[in-house]
């Protein structure tokens, strides 16, 4: 064979070759969109779960507010309660009390009124007897000795015994008397007695009633604690109870997309895998054909690599690190998985590294998103994403060289302040970013 016709079949050789490699590079290049969209798919998925759950735990930790709020307002019930039914059980004793108070005062009204009802009889009885003996001092004309009776006297002793008799009689009347001013007093007493025994009855039937009526009052504020009570108890088991429930769902739509996009960062793991293994055979075979067609190699293709690595994206003072942090919005205990750059709004983002725009859209926890697909970077796949922006400055699809500005800072979906929150992804798995930035 001469060396023009070897010369001419392996360049034909190099050219199906290269025509071969062509085609494998489309259909990885397929294959990498493929994975690309499923792995963007994916993570949007896990942010939207992520941020349902962030919002449940927020409902949550609100309910739990509620179930506080509610907890003290069963212990002000439990004591309202507690508190009525001691008034309730003085309340009753008082009563109890008083209606004692108020059946004594009632039979010391009645024997009061029976005195005074004697006393009366007995005045009465006296005036009779004084006035009888008084008919009888007129008709007998007992309180003079009449000279007449002294003169006729048959004897001394006849005269002596008139006298005598005479003097009896008044001494009677006079006792009579005497008895009568005592009955009299004696009536006076019992009648204060039984006026003073009145007013005592009225007194302790007034106090009786009103014993009642705060008897009543208080056992409707205890019947008014209780509802207060279950009240507060059904909006505890209710705000727990929803709380709860959701959190559940969320946590497990959480497992399960969280499950799909390690799927596919597995995927995207060996797709990186792949196609450096392809790359290093590729670069073999190629040494080879050169090597047999005694020609240098030739230089490697240009890529979105860049071969310095990464550039931070804006500058700014590190506002939240990657890793666990207690949420500045939901304030639980929550994994962070970017770095927080605080930079005012409006500020240009630019492109870590050289790249394909894949895709742009907003989120309710990141706002909106901005990815781009670096390739190799320093022998490492790559990706990255820009998230809370305000706007883009590139639209999807767009091959973009680092430093060139794809975004502007923002502060959409859930922040607290405008600030850029920049996520890395290396080999398919998401990775603290700080480690490979200058």
């Amino acid at each position: 064979m001469t060396r023009r016709s070897r010369s001419l079949r392996q360049v034909v050789a190099l050219a199906c070759a290269v025509a071969i490699s062509f085609a494998g590079c489309v259909v990885s290049a397929q294959a990498d969109d493929d994975l690309t969209a499923a792995k963007q798919k994916a993570d949007a998925a896990v942010v939207q779960a992520q941020t349902d759950v962030d919002k449940s735990t927020l409902i949550l930790q609100q309910a739990n507010d509620k179930v506080t709020q509610a907890q003290a307002d069963v212990a002000d019930a439990q004591t309202a309660l507690d508190a009525a039914q001691d008034a309730v059980a003085q309340a009753q004793e008082v009563q109890a009390q008083k209606a004692q108070e108020l059946e004594q005062a009632n039979q010391e009204l009645a024997d009061a009124q029976a005195k005074e009802a004697a006393g009366q009889a007995a005045i009465d009885a006296q005036k009779d007897a004084i006035g009888a003996y008084a008919r009888a001092l007129v008709q007998d004309n007992m309180p003079l000795v009449s000279l007449a009776s002294l003169i006729s006297t048959d004897s001394t002793a006849t005269l002596a015994n008139r006298v005598q008799w005479t003097d009896t009689v008044l001494t009677t009347n006079q006792v009579n008397l005497d008895s009568l001013r005592t009955l009299q007093v004696e009536l006076e007493h019992a009648r204060e007695a039984s006026q003073a025994a009145q007013q005592k009855a009225d007194e302790a039937q007034q106090a009786a009633d009103a014993q009642v009526a705060a008897t009543q009052a208080a056992q409707d504020a205890a019947e008014s604690a209780r509802t207060t009570l279950q009240a507060a108890l059904d909006s505890q088991q209710s705000a727990q109870s929803a709380a709860a429930d959701a959190l559940a769902a969320d946590q497990d739509m959480l497992a399960q997309t969280r499950a799909e996009q390690d799927d596919v960062n597995a995927k995207i793991a060996a797709a990186a895998a792949a196609a450096e293994a392809a790359r290093q055979a590729e670069a073999a075979r190629q040494a080879a054909a050169d090597a047999a067609a005694n020609q240098p190699a030739p230089p490697p293709a240009a890529g979105p690599v860049s071969s310095s690595g990464l550039i931070w994206t804006v500058n700014g003072p590190i506002t939240s690190y990657y890793g666990y942090r207690i949420h500045p919005i939901f304030h639980t205990w929550l994994f962070h998985d970017g770095l927080d750059i605080g930079v005012p709004c409006g500020t240009p983002v630019k492109a870590a590294a050289s790249g394909k725009v894949t895709d742009e859209y907003y989120n309710g926890g990141y706002g909106y998103r901005l990815f781009i697909d670096h390739g190799y970077v320093g022998g490492n796949y790559m990706v990255t994403s820009y998230n809370h922006l305000s706007g883009y400055a590139v639209p999807v699809g767009t091959y973009v060289t680092q430093g060139q500005t794809v975004a502007y800072i923002g502060s959409t979906g859930n922040s607290t302040g405008c600030h850029m929150h920049f996520m890395l992804w290396v080999n398919g798995s998401g990775v603290n970013p700080l480690p490979y930035l200058p």
